[in-house]
């Protein structure tokens, strides 16, 4: 499989387009594709009526349609107005379980996915993939169900406390036991948020923290169990992945956490907006999570951990932590790979990587990334207020067309 890159002369317009838990959390003791470039004439009637005017050089990029490995679409309203911007680009998508009530049951997780499949588009053939929200009291028998149901692809460790919705999550890690081995059983997913939630740890260091006291034991003690660790931030992240065995642990990569530091929370004033958990890292983190990202390794695969919160939410005295990328993450995924030299890469990253690991089929259709400039709007409306998008009124350079490339 290769994306092909080609230039052609044409016309193109531009797209308008917790509190902390104080309980304890205890410790247990493909090939890189190639691109090519090609050019062709391309019909221009107004370019060959205007000789003395040069054509407009468009570029772009034919990539198998890629999937998100991670992605909050909520409820009700919400759900309805965020769901469209991931169905136009992306095939399938890991659906966080984190809701009010959380999605604990595989019966509330068919549920939900019927909610999220009366919202969608008409004539999308997006497909969400549900899981599973661990807590202190899950059930080896409900990961049975989950794997019949043909639905629950993956169950999701919040530690309590760590993010949005999470209060309800695992205290003990211990307590899970049994539910992990089944899960090595079904060959069921363990998708880890990677933050310890000790107030004695400093922000910037709970994912570092968890890493040493929770994960690498878990990897340890359960070695055939899967594991991605969701949205990692830190150097730290990198190297443990690099560590473990191919095919066994994996990450996923937001956008937010590969162009943006910590700096992006406080430039010009507080940037509630730029505010995600885990949190924005020093720029040596940052530095090292596109290294690795773009390296063309098979261990990291797209993940927006696109967070819709209502601006007021955002904008107000304890704002919520989550970042709302959907609309813009291929383009932002592009300008990374772009910038680092790796356009041949970003195929691999958004849409083999994931599928190989999970071991599901790849996506056959095809989209286009156009090399063409648009304006990110400053909101998207909702049926009771507004959501503003990540690099809300900036101007981004690629271009995701809205229907794929059959």
């Amino acid at each position: 499989m290769q994306a092909a890159i080609t230039t052609t002369a044409t016309t193109v317009c531009a797209h308008p387009h917790t509190k902390p838990s104080s309980a304890p959390f205890l410790r247990l003791s493909p090939p890189a594709c190639r691109v090519s470039f090609s050019a062709s004439p391309g019909p221009n009637v107004r370019a060959t009526a205007m000789a003395a005017t040069p054509p407009q050089q468009e570029q772009q990029m034919v990539i198998t349609r890629p999937d998100d490995w991670h992605l909050h679409v909520r409820e009700g309203g919400v759900l309805e107005a965020v769901l469209p911007h991931s169905a136009r680009h992306f095939g399938r998508a890991v659906i966080m379980p984190n809701l009010k009530p959380p999605v604990t049951t595989t019966a509330r997780a068919v549920e939900y996915r019927e909610q999220i499949m009366r919202a969608l588009p008409p004539g999308s053939s997006f497909v969400p993939l549900m899981t599973l929200y661990l807590t202190d009291n899950t059930s080896p028998e409900e990961i049975k169900l989950a794997r019949k149901s043909g639905v629950v692809f993956a169950v999701k460790l919040y530690p309590a406390g760590a993010t949005t919705n999470s209060q309800d999550g695992v205290t003990d890690i211990g307590k899970c036991l049994p539910v992990l081995e089944e899960m090595v059983r079904q060959e069921m997913p363990l998708l880890v948020h990677g933050e310890v939630t000790d107030q004695h740890v400093d922000t910037f260091d709970r994912e570092k923290v968890f890493i040493d006291r929770i994960l690498a034991p878990l990897v340890q003690k359960l070695p055939q169990l899967k594991i991605v660790m969701e949205h990692i931030t830190t150097m730290d992240a990198v190297n443990f992945i690099e560590s473990c065995e191919e095919g066994h642990v994996a990450a996923t990569v937001t956008p937010q956490h590969l162009l943006l530091n910590r700096n992006a929370l406080f430039q010009g004033g507080l940037q509630p907006h730029n505010y995600c958990l885990p949190i924005l890292k020093r720029e040596i983190h940052r530095q090292a999570i596109v290294s690795a990202v773009t390296s063309g390794s098979r261990r990291y695969f797209l993940g927006t951990d696109s967070a819709p919160h209502d601006k007021q939410n955002k904008e107000c005295s304890c704002g919520c932590a989550g970042i709302y990328s959907a609309p813009v993450a291929l383009s932002l995924y592009a300008k990374v790979f772009e910038e680092a030299g790796a356009l041949d890469k970003l195929e691999a990253f958004t849409s083999f990587n994931g599928p190989d690991f999970y071991g599901l089929p790849r996506n056959t259709s095809k989209i286009v990334l156009r090399k063409s400039a648009w304006k990110v709007p400053a909101t998207y409306k909702h049926s009771s207020g507004e959501i503003v998008p990540m690099f809300t009124g900036s101007t981004l350079h690629w271009l995701p067309s809205d229907q794929p490339e059959e």
